[in-house]
């Protein structure tokens, strides 16, 4: 059965179904339209402050049409995953007074240990000592390498230590250094 997702004209009409369904409502498909549909309503961002005051969760995201998609949203469950990302967002709506007491209470109850556990969160910009003194060992390599971007940093240090065996973390190691010495970056062969 498709779910039957409900439009919302703006972020308040949101946090109007919240007040009165939070508690009780086992899930919600929220529709958005597509910038060129030519419509306007509550847009992604808007749906998920909203959501994180009562203590909701974005979830699954299934198109409808060409000009429409659609949503799930639920109530946190405990000893859920709690990203980076939205901790921020909770801070920052704890500092607005947004807060609604089940968003605070989901907060409260979080696990410490599913928080931040997601792999891209997990990415570290540096390489272990002994991998880094290898890469500096070829300057040219190295020289390269200071001119790109933190985001660049943990692709490419991701890349290399998330190999399961160490010959391949050795090949993509080696390969990372060749590259860096020509100046190019991993997909720029």
């Amino acid at each position: 059965m498709t779910p039957k997702p409900v439009f919302f004209a703006d972020a308040a009409a949101f946090r109007a179904w919240l007040e009165k369904h939070h508690a009780t409502a086992p899930e919600l498909w929220i529709g958005y339209y597509k910038k060129a549909s030519g419509k306007s309503g509550m847009v992604y961002r808007e749906a998920l402050d909203e959501a994180l005051c009562f203590g909701w969760i974005d979830g699954l995201v299934k198109s409808i049409d060409g000009k429409r998609y659609m949503q799930r949203f639920t109530a946190r469950r405990a000893g859920s995953n709690w990203s980076r990302v939205n901790l921020r967002h909770i801070e920052r709506l704890t500092k607005a007074g947004r807060m609604h007491a089940a968003g605070v209470k989901a907060y409260e109850s979080r696990d410490p240990r599913k928080v931040e556990v997601y792999s891209f969160e997990q990415r570290p910009r540096k390489f272990p000592a002994a991998l880094e003194k290898r890469f500096r060992a070829d300057r040219k390599a190295w020289a390269f390498w200071q001119t790109c971007p933190p985001s660049y940093h943990r692709l490419a240090v991701w890349w290399v230590i998330s190999a399961k065996q160490p010959a391949t973390r050795e090949r993509r190691l080696a390969e990372l250094i060749t590259l860096s010495s020509t100046q190019r970056r991993l997909g720029q062969k």
